[in-house]
């Protein structure tokens, strides 16, 4: 039908060219832009994806700026610290001049204090951005001894966000603290005690503080020697087998009812002695919550609970559990009958006794057997000791063909023995742990007990040939302190130490390189904190890098144009929109032909 109303093939084509004109609108805008999803009506979940994505990527690239500034903060305070280390190097250098007899102490003290004086210049130049690590005031109400450097930004599936952060705690590297309230002091300013080359404390008088509470107090009587043959004769050996590692492999005691029962004869009758976690938890008189760990400490807490008279439990040279007879005579036995698990607890006994036979197969009571030891027995516990942080004790002990050794006790160890914090030994019981704990510590083959309120040292070795001595018994209250910065080896200086001989003076500058050498081991610990820090920014700011990277890419692959489809699909619209037009063209000229119908 013809109709001049309605020119159907015009509407068509009309239609045709506005799609193919909004098409080729929204292509000629990728291709200008350089993005598929530009805005959020192109694709609303696409669009705010990469949004966030943007923003985060912004974060980041802050969080890198960041670990440029940390990075440049530790390495600031790194190259202070190496540049200390060379000039106490070249001071321990000048003591170890002043040591020769006949050289001039007041120049090479010129020399240290100029050294000094740079110490102090290195700490407070060690500054970047207003911040410094070397030289601080922790009195300082904006003070904060941990330092953050921001490492990382992310986001969670809930968008929540998390800002990582690297801890420096500078205490640990500060050269110079200048808070005088408090003996938390730097590296270089802080006082240590003067120690002779076995860490003893000095006992040259002078600066002794009046706080001082230390004395022997019971260990006077300790000194002298002692060999197998003069121990007690006779003692009755009983080995159980097994060494205990299976044991030890277990569960340990878990529960508080958690334990292994020991049955065992003497001539006066059958005994038995429960070993549970409260038992385990106070072995060699250290916290190891329920753990035992070696067949000595199963031996130890043994010994803590026995209280039938002159058995006890030792190991044997093999690693084995044991128990003998502490009294002389051939009539003095001990027989083991059983070693089995005990529970109280849960129902469900956590511990094993694998590594010990449940009935042992050797019963029998034996008596007789030579296993002397070497024992010396020290004075009485009288009264509590207090130490002070520089106050001290100590003694010298050999067994065998061993090298002596110093065993000492200061503050610090009787509070990790004793789980305390005040350095008081509080009586006669507290004071066999702080000296079971000082033998551990200094690797000595000996242990001490207690014995008629005193205490008795004997030799891990048995048998005539077993040999043990104490001598050098002492107590320093109030020990000589000094700083690296303060040290002085002038005349003046080294008598007001009450060294006023050859030898003494020797010993106080001797002490004297032993604190710079404390002071260089601190800073070399230090840098090496440092450095670990350092590396660990570099690898941050890679990965960051890295990261950036690949959001990126992520973020174009979702919303960039590809160009190359773009251009393609650009000529095509062009040419579809030529066609649409001549289309249209021809559509609007077929209603002129109406005319000629009426033409006469």
């Amino acid at each position: 039908m013809t109709s001049v109303n309605t020119n159907a093939a015009a509407l068509t084509a009309l239609r045709t060219l506005q799609s193919t004109n909004q098409q080729l609108e929204s292509t000629q805008g990728r291709i200008s832009t350089g993005y598929k999803i530009g805005e959020a009506k192109d694709n609303a979940a696409y669009w705010a994806i990469s949004t966030t994505l943007k923003s985060d990527n912004k974060s980041l690239s802050t969080v890198k700026d960041a670990l440029g500034l940390g990075a440049a903060t530790v390495d600031t305070a790194y190259q202070g610290l190496n540049k200390a280390k060379d000039v106490l190097d070249e001071i321990k250098s000048k003591l170890v001049a002043a040591t020769q007899a006949g050289v001039d102490r007041s120049i090479i003290q010129t020399e240290i204090s100029s050294l000094q004086e740079q110490l102090k210049s290195i700490a407070s130049s060690s500054t970047f951005s207003g911040e410094n690590w070397l030289s601080v005031n922790s009195a300082s109400s904006d003070y904060d001894s941990s330092k953050e450097v921001v490492s990382s930004f992310s986001r969670n599936s809930a968008n929540g966000v998390t800002i990582g952060t690297v801890s420096v705690d500078i205490s640990k590297v500060a050269l110079f603290d200048s808070n005088t309230t408090t003996g938390n002091r730097g590296i270089l300013d802080s006082a240590v005690g003067l120690t002779s080359s076995d860490g003893r404390a000095l006992a040259i008088g002078g600066t002794a503080s009046t706080t001082g509470n230390t004395n022997l107090n019971g260990l006077a009587g300790a000194v002298g020697s002692a060999t197998g043959a003069n121990a007690i004769q006779g003692v009755t050996a009983f080995n159980l087998t097994g060494s205990f590692a299976a044991l030890n492999a277990a569960n340990n005691f878990n529960d508080a009812g958690d334990g292994v029962k020991f049955t065992f004869a003497t001539e006066v009758g059958s005994s038995f002695i429960d070993i549970t976690k409260a038992d385990a938890t106070i072995a060699n008189g250290v916290s190891v919550t329920g753990e035992v760990n070696s067949v000595q400490e199963l031996a130890n807490i043994f010994n803590k609970k026995v209280t039938t008279q002159g058995v006890e439990a030792f190991v044997n040279g093999a690693g084995n559990l044991g128990l003998r007879r502490t009294d002389a005579g051939a009539t003095k036995t001990v027989a083991v009958t059983s070693v089995a698990t005990i529970d109280t607890g849960s129902g469900t006994a956590h511990t094993s006794t694998a590594g010990f036979a449940t009935t042992p197969a050797d019963t029998a009571a034996k008596a007789g057997v030579d296993a002397t030891k070497a024992a010396l027995t020290s004075g009485n516990f009288s009264a509590a000791v207090t130490l002070d942080a520089d106050d001290q004790i100590s003694f010298t002990i050999k067994t065998g063909t061993n090298s002596a050794k110093a065993v000492i006790i200061d503050k610090t160890l009787v509070n990790d023995a004793l789980g305390i914090n005040t350095g008081v030994i509080a009586d006669g019981s507290k004071y066999l742990t702080v000296l079971q704990a000082a033998l551990r510590k200094a690797g000595v083959d000996a242990t001490v007990s207690a014995a008629s309120a005193a205490f008795k040292f004997e030799s891990t070795a048995t048998g005539g040939t077993a040999s043990l001595s104490i001598s050098q018994t002492s107590a320093v209250a109030g020990a000589a302190t000094i700083s690296v910065t303060n040290l002085n080896i002038s005349d003046a200086s080294l008598s007001a130490l009450g060294a006023k001989n050859a030898d003494d003076i020797a010993k106080v500058i001797g002490s004297y390189i032993s604190a710079v050498n404390t002071a260089i081991n601190k800073i070399t610990t230090s840098a090496s904190s440092l450095g670990a820090v350092s590396s660990r920014i570099e690898l941050q700011k890679t990965f960051v890098n890295t990261l950036m990277d690949t959001i990126d890419k992520g973020v174009g692959n979702l919303i960039d144009a590809d160009m190359s489809e773009e251009s393609t699909k650009l000529q095509a619209l062009q040419v579809k929109q030529q066609l649409g037009v001549q289309a249209l063209s021809i559509a609007n000229q077929s209603a002129q032909s109406v005319l000629s119908l009426f033409r006469s």
